[in-house]
């Protein structure tokens, strides 16, 4: 440094600070230290600044005499007069050298290192007041917590404030929040109102009830103009608080900011690592930074759980993102309750999709793979990320479900229902341990099947997920009378009139499966009373089925499309969005009862208004396949149709394809393949059974038994003639002459064979 002026020392100083902030702030990421050591380098820094200026400004200076030969004292240093400044003046240039200043420096980054690292091994170690409470042993690793509802002097901002904590602390990696699914079901079984508010007090006892170890409790208090948060997090059973914690807000505006310090602190003192608390995105960032558009969408969130109000939390949303159109959270729950309306659904969930880089990364998936499963119907992309999400948190519950939903999709039922398994594992809902009974009736494991129901039923008694699955394992085992009355308890016992429409629906299946059609059409028109009352979009459930019996049991193509001009008037297309129009289907059916020139302008129509892109996808495939496939039976073409059979891709419908290729090998006079399918229609289990069954069902009975008695197989005629007759003994009049034809027939064969 010698001979250097002092802005020249200066600059070198400042290069040097530069480095050493560049190399601390590496090294703080890298390591994971806390966000103090930056500035605490940069205070040190600061400090040695005068500390350079007096080292360069002593040891730029000359003494006077300094030029004195050696071993000679300089002029008048006998003297008392000069003494005293010729004594400091050689005391500083001892002191302020630029060994000393080095040296020092040295040593205060020393002191740095020791002071962070005691830090670190104190917080991983659990000692003292900085210790971490997972690395104290006062919380396990994973351990899940309940967040209680923020209690305020304003409900609908604490309600906020309650959901943006929620999101925030969400991103943990050490302790995991209790999913609301999991806590509506947990309040059922305390017997506590629908609607009822996630109090301190009731959080605390369901925590213990359920085996969760720790709650969160949180307060927002208006102060004059600005707000105090609190947070503490207590042990369930012995109520001792872990850690208390404190924030404060100048204005309403800066809520949100407050919160995301206050999770980052709660966060800390759990045991987060830094860097993964770096990596997250702040929470006004990937939540919204509108209050107002977050108290809505607390609310509808709150109003979905409870199941009391959907068109208004639905409204909500809409309203949130009108203030915020970037908010993805609430794009995504609008695209996931809006299902029926195919147009607001698309919509919303490509918004989310669009703008997911403001969502956690866990919420960022989720839009990502709803995209995929509703948007672009592919469930395979669909998987991919959900496996993704499973890589991140092998206990996201959520994840597990949905994964196993998706193999559902593909009809994968073994890895179906190991995922949806290891989903009940973690988190045993109704709605998970109902899909693991769902993936035993679809393999044909129905003893299984029941001992998983029993399981649900003791959880959550009474659910209705669970009574519509017993009805479906009724019905795959032939126990008509059972299957009737779990429909009649889903009809009579749900206070959802969309639940009771669907027990209404089931028990028109079983009255047109006996043959009782008059009191299936009866059903199925109050059912889709039902339905409308549920405000479902498509509500013509009902006269889809009539059109089925029309055409399958009937055998009345003309009856069949008047049903189908019925649907296609009262579902008063022009009056929707194109998206929302269900032109495929319809076209579809037009194509079963062989009326090609209307379903061909109806598909006109769907290429001619529907977007490239919202016109392909695993069901649209299947559906044009189908179209194609009834078009050339309708006509005639068996051989073509054989072929076209042949590439349906089922998926997840285990009885699609099969009835249809009976009957073409029933019309190319190939009564041996027809009767092996036939069969197999009856022995494939399947959920939708009884669905199928209202047309299917009778009519194939009564087909085997033909198709034996014409092959000479007596002893199968006689098996396949007693099931038609003892199913259709009290049918309707009109179908009596078909019953009549069948047991003379095998009274006939009884006699034959003695």
């Amino acid at each position: 440094m010698k001979n250097r002026s002092l802005w020249q020392i200066l600059a070198v100083y400042a290069a040097a600070s530069w480095v050493v902030l560049q190399v601390v702030d590496v090294v703080k990421d890298n390591l994971g230290l806390p966000d103090w050591v930056f500035p605490f380098a940069l205070l040190l820094l600061l400090v040695g600044l005068p500390i350079i200026v007096a080292t360069a400004m002593v040891q730029g200076r000359r003494v006077p005499g300094s030029d004195a030969a050696p071993g000679q004292a300089p002029a008048g240093a006998g003297s008392s007069h000069g003494a005293g400044p010729a004594t400091i003046g050689e005391g500083s240039r001892r002191l302020f050298t630029w060994k000393n200043a080095l040296l020092g420096g040295g040593l205060a980054f020393v002191l740095l290192a020791v002071v962070t690292g005691g830090f670190m091994y104190m917080r991983n170690s659990g000692i003292g007041p900085v210790g971490s409470l997972v690395a104290s042993g006062l919380l396990e690793e994973r351990a899940e917590i309940v967040v209680a509802d923020f209690v305020g002097d304003d409900p609908s901002m604490a309600r906020a404030a309650t959901q943006a904590f929620r999101v925030d602390l969400s991103q943990s990696e050490l302790v995991k929040l209790v999913e609301p699914a999991t806590l509506d079901e947990a309040l059922a079984r305390m017997e506590l109102p629908e609607g009822q508010a996630l109090t301190a007090e009731v959080a605390r006892e369901l925590a213990v009830r359920e085996g969760y170890p720790a709650v969160i409790e949180g307060e927002l208090t208006s102060v004059g103009d600005g707000y105090v948060l609190t947070a503490r997090l207590a042990d369930a059973r012995s109520k001792e608080t872990l850690a208390s914690l404190r924030e404060t807000a100048a204005n309403a505006n800066e809520i949100i900011p407050a919160i995301d310090r206050l999770s980052g602190k709660m966060r800390e003192k759990i045991g987060d690592s830094y860097t993964n608390m770096r990596a997250d995105e702040p929470l006004e960032y990937v939540t919204t930074g509108s209050l107002e558009a977050l108290e809505k969408y607390s609310r509808a969130l709150e109003l979905f759980a409870a199941g009391t109000d959907h068109e208004l939390a639905v409204d909500l949303l809409e309203e949130a993102v009108a203030i915020d159109s970037g908010f993805a959270m609430a794009w995504r729950k609008l695209g996931v309750e809006t299902v029926g309306d195919r147009a607001r659904e698309i919509e919303a969930l490509e918004n989310a999709y669009r703008h997911r880089d403001r969502l956690t990364e866990r919420e960022r998936l989720l839009a990502e793979a709803q995209y995929y499963y509703d948007v672009e119907d592919d469930p395979r992309k669909a998987i991919s990320v959900f496996e993704r999400m499973v890589d991140l948190d092998p206990n996201d519950s959520w994840a597990l479900n949905n994964l196993g939903a998706s193999y559902v999709e593909i009809g994968e039922w073994e890895e179906a229902e190991h995922w949806v398994a290891k989903s009940v594992a973690v988190d045993s809902t109704i709605k998970s341990i109902t899909n693991v009974a769902f993936t035993q009736i679809q393999q044909g494991r129905l003893d299984d099947a029941q001992a998983t129901l029993a399981i649900g039923d003791r959880i959550a008694p009474g659910n209705e997920r669970s009574f519509n699955f017993h009805y479906a394992l009724e019905a795959n085992r032939e126990e008509w009378e059972a299957a009737e009355g779990w429909a009649r308890r889903l009809r009579d016992e749900s206070s959802d009139p969309l639940w009771a429409g669907v027990g209404t629906l089931q028990l028109g299946h079983i009255a047109a499966i006996r043959g009782n059609l008059a009191e299936a059409e009866r059903l199925w028109a109050t059912s889709r009373e039902e339905t409308i009352r549920a405000d479902r979009d498509f509500t013509s459930g009902g006269q889809m089925q009539l059109f089925d019996i029309n055409l399958d049991v009937r055998g009345d193509s003309a009856a069949a499309i008047a049903t189908l001009d019925a649907i296609l008037e009262s579902e008063r297309l022009a009056e929707k969005d194109p998206l929302n129009r269900p032109y495929v289907w319809l076209a579809t059916w037009y194509a079963r009862a062989g009326a090609r020139q209307k379903s061909e302008a109806l598909l006109a129509q769907w290429e001619a208004e529907v977007p490239l892109e919202y016109r392909s996808g695993l069901g649209v495939r299947n559906a044009l396949r189908s179209h194609d496939l009834y078009l050339l039976m309708s006509e005639g073409e068996y051989e073509d149709a054989l072929k076209l059979v042949r590439q349906l891709e089922p998926a997840n419908c285990g009885l699609c394809g099969i009835t249809e290729a009976a009957k073409i090998f029933d019309a190319l006079g190939m009564p041996d393949s027809a009767a092996v399918y036939y069969e197999r229609y009856l022995e494939t289990a399947d959920v939708a059974h009884a669905a199928w069954d209202n047309e299917n069902r009778g009519p194939t009975l009564e087909r085997l038994g033909q198709l034996y008695d014409e092959a000479g197989d007596l002893e199968m005629a006689a098996v396949y003639y007693a099931r038609f007759v003892e199913l259709w003994a009290n049918a309707d009049s009109e179908l009596q002459p078909r019953v009549q034809v069948a047991q003379t027939r095998l009274e006939e064969i009884l006699r034959e064979r003695g």
